[in-house]
């Protein structure tokens, strides 16, 4: 998968990781593709929750090492 844009929050902490990807989903169109990848491990509850209340789709979210690293889809208009 490509995205369409990449969010880099590694060391940052909450909430600044769930700010960063929520400013960039403003920028882009609906359906579009958003990389997240965090350090914080507060993300690993924060961003499904952040879907959920959004209507995003959380498409993977897992740790690799050190990192979080997640797929989330911009929710179509009108869903």
């Amino acid at each position: 998968m490509q995205p369409d844009v990449r969010v880099d929050a590694s060391g940052t902490w909450c909430p600044v990781p769930i700010l960063e990807i929520a400013k960039a989903v403003r920028r882009l169109a609906p359906g579009a593709l958003v990389e997240l990848v965090a350090t914080d491990p507060g993300v690993a509850r924060d961003l499904p929750a952040w879907c959920e209340a959004t209507g995003h789709q959380l498409l993977s979210l897992e740790r690799r090492d050190a990192l979080w690293v997640a797929w989330v889809r911009k929710a179509c208009a009108g869903g």
